[in-house]
Protein backbone atom coordinates (compact mmCIF):
# COMPACT_ATOMS: atom_id res chain seq x y z
CA UNK A 1 0.00 0.00 0.00
CA UNK A 2 2.71 2.50 1.18
CA UNK A 3 4.64 1.60 -2.23
CA UNK A 4 1.60 2.70 -4.14
CA UNK A 5 0.99 6.27 -2.44
CA UNK A 6 4.88 6.89 -2.92
CA UNK A 7 4.28 5.91 -6.61
CA UNK A 8 0.97 7.84 -7.01
CA UNK A 9 3.05 11.08 -5.52
CA UNK A 10 5.99 10.73 -7.74
CA UNK A 11 3.95 10.73 -10.69
CA UNK A 12 1.42 13.37 -9.51
CA UNK A 13 4.91 15.35 -8.90
CA UNK A 14 5.96 14.34 -12.68
CA UNK A 15 2.75 15.45 -13.97
CA UNK A 16 2.72 18.91 -11.78
CA UNK A 17 6.31 20.02 -12.67
CA UNK A 18 5.49 18.80 -16.53
CA UNK A 19 2.69 20.26 -16.70
CA UNK A 20 3.84 24.07 -14.83
CA UNK A 21 7.01 24.00 -17.34
CA UNK A 22 5.19 22.92 -20.61
CA UNK A 23 2.29 25.45 -19.94
CA UNK A 24 4.47 27.57 -19.02
CA UNK A 25 6.83 27.28 -22.39
CA UNK A 26 3.19 26.56 -24.26
CA UNK A 27 1.98 30.26 -23.10
CA UNK A 28 5.35 31.79 -23.82
CA UNK A 29 5.60 30.05 -27.05
CA UNK A 30 1.99 31.16 -27.96
CA UNK A 31 3.17 35.10 -27.03
CA UNK A 32 6.21 34.74 -29.62
CA UNK A 33 3.69 33.55 -32.25
CA UNK A 34 1.25 36.06 -31.96
CA UNK A 35 3.65 38.51 -32.09
CA UNK A 36 5.17 37.04 -34.77
CA UNK A 37 2.13 37.27 -37.28
CA UNK A 38 1.24 41.07 -35.78
CA UNK A 39 4.45 42.13 -36.73
CA UNK A 40 3.40 41.83 -40.26
CA UNK A 41 1.24 44.20 -40.60
CA UNK A 42 2.98 46.51 -38.06
CA UNK A 43 3.88 50.25 -38.72
CA UNK A 44 7.50 51.02 -39.89
CA UNK A 45 10.32 53.49 -38.76
CA UNK A 46 13.89 54.12 -40.30
CA UNK A 47 16.25 52.68 -38.01
CA UNK A 48 20.34 52.46 -38.09
CA UNK A 49 22.65 49.47 -36.89
CA UNK A 50 24.62 50.18 -33.81
CA UNK A 51 26.32 47.07 -32.87
CA UNK A 52 26.65 43.67 -34.99
CA UNK A 53 28.24 40.86 -33.56
CA UNK A 54 27.63 37.09 -32.71
CA UNK A 55 27.65 35.75 -29.34
CA UNK A 56 29.01 31.97 -28.19
CA UNK A 57 27.78 30.00 -25.91
CA UNK A 58 28.62 26.25 -24.44
CA UNK A 59 26.09 24.29 -22.84
CA UNK A 60 27.45 21.70 -19.98
CA UNK A 61 27.33 18.48 -23.05
CA UNK A 62 30.04 21.03 -24.70
CA UNK A 63 27.47 21.80 -27.41
CA UNK A 64 27.70 24.87 -29.29
CA UNK A 65 25.35 27.55 -29.90
CA UNK A 66 25.98 31.42 -31.58
CA UNK A 67 23.59 33.87 -31.54
CA UNK A 68 23.62 37.26 -33.96
CA UNK A 69 23.21 40.28 -31.61
CA UNK A 70 22.34 43.30 -33.67
CA UNK A 71 21.24 46.36 -31.86
CA UNK A 72 19.38 49.20 -33.51
CA UNK A 73 17.85 52.33 -32.84
CA UNK A 74 14.38 54.14 -34.19
CA UNK A 75 12.30 56.81 -33.56
CA UNK A 76 8.49 56.78 -33.32
CA UNK A 77 6.32 60.48 -33.05
CA UNK A 78 9.67 62.27 -32.05
CA UNK A 79 10.28 59.18 -28.92
CA UNK A 80 14.02 57.36 -29.49
CA UNK A 81 13.79 53.38 -28.57
CA UNK A 82 16.67 50.61 -29.30
CA UNK A 83 16.12 47.58 -29.55
CA UNK A 84 17.92 44.24 -30.51
CA UNK A 85 15.39 41.52 -31.94
CA UNK A 86 15.73 40.06 -35.24
CA UNK A 87 13.16 37.76 -35.71
CA UNK A 88 10.21 36.26 -33.65
CA UNK A 89 11.14 33.07 -31.99
CA UNK A 90 15.00 30.79 -33.01
CA UNK A 91 18.00 33.22 -33.20
CA UNK A 92 20.19 30.54 -31.81
CA UNK A 93 21.75 28.22 -34.47
CA UNK A 94 24.59 25.47 -33.56
CA UNK A 95 26.32 26.71 -37.01
CA UNK A 96 28.77 29.67 -36.73
CA UNK A 97 28.61 30.25 -40.13
CA UNK A 98 24.71 30.95 -39.86
CA UNK A 99 24.80 33.11 -37.37
CA UNK A 100 27.96 35.55 -38.75
CA UNK A 101 26.18 35.42 -41.80
CA UNK A 102 22.59 37.28 -40.37
CA UNK A 103 25.00 39.13 -38.00
CA UNK A 104 26.65 40.34 -41.83
CA UNK A 105 23.87 40.98 -43.01
CA UNK A 106 23.16 43.98 -40.38
CA UNK A 107 26.78 46.00 -40.46
CA UNK A 108 27.37 49.14 -37.84
CA UNK A 109 25.76 51.88 -39.45
CA UNK A 110 22.90 50.23 -42.53
CA UNK A 111 20.19 51.47 -42.65
CA UNK A 112 17.30 49.28 -41.48
CA UNK A 113 13.23 49.49 -41.75
CA UNK A 114 12.25 48.62 -38.27
CA UNK A 115 8.60 46.93 -38.17
CA UNK A 116 7.01 48.01 -34.33
CA UNK A 117 4.02 47.26 -32.55
CA UNK A 118 1.92 50.67 -32.34
CA UNK A 119 0.40 50.05 -29.13
CA UNK A 120 3.92 49.57 -27.83
CA UNK A 121 6.33 51.06 -29.95
CA UNK A 122 9.43 49.78 -27.69
CA UNK A 123 8.85 46.28 -28.97
CA UNK A 124 10.30 46.05 -32.50
CA UNK A 125 11.57 43.40 -34.80
CA UNK A 126 13.69 43.92 -38.48
CA UNK A 127 12.49 40.38 -39.64
CA UNK A 128 8.58 40.84 -39.57
CA UNK A 129 6.14 37.86 -39.51
CA UNK A 130 5.76 34.30 -38.92
CA UNK A 131 8.96 31.62 -39.31
CA UNK A 132 9.63 28.40 -38.73
CA UNK A 133 11.59 29.32 -35.30
CA UNK A 134 8.21 31.03 -34.24
CA UNK A 135 7.09 27.67 -33.65
CA UNK A 136 9.68 26.34 -31.66
CA UNK A 137 8.92 27.66 -27.93
CA UNK A 138 5.16 26.58 -28.34
CA UNK A 139 6.15 23.10 -29.67
CA UNK A 140 8.44 22.49 -26.52
CA UNK A 141 6.15 24.06 -24.50
CA UNK A 142 3.09 21.22 -26.46
CA UNK A 143 5.41 18.45 -25.82
CA UNK A 144 6.52 18.68 -21.81
CA UNK A 145 2.59 18.94 -21.54
CA UNK A 146 1.90 16.27 -23.22
CA UNK A 147 4.90 13.89 -21.62
CA UNK A 148 3.43 14.88 -18.38
CA UNK A 149 -0.85 14.77 -19.07
CA UNK A 150 0.17 10.81 -20.83
CA UNK A 151 2.98 9.79 -18.20
CA UNK A 152 1.77 10.81 -15.29
CA UNK A 153 -2.00 8.81 -15.59
CA UNK A 154 0.27 5.54 -17.22
CA UNK A 155 1.76 5.38 -13.93
CA UNK A 156 -1.06 5.37 -11.89
CA UNK A 157 -2.52 2.58 -14.30
CA UNK A 158 0.65 0.58 -14.21
CA UNK A 159 1.37 0.91 -10.11
CA UNK A 160 -2.45 0.01 -9.27
CA UNK A 161 -2.01 -3.34 -11.03
CA UNK A 162 1.60 -3.98 -8.83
Amino acid sequence: MKKNISGCLGALGFFVVFGLIGGGLSYWGWNILQDAKASASWPTANGIVSSSDVSHTTDSDGGDTYSPEVDYQYSVDGQNYSNNTIKFGENSYSSRNKAEGIAATYPVGRQVTVYYDPNQPVKAVLEPGVSGGSYIVLGIGVLFFLIGVIVAPLTFIFRGRS
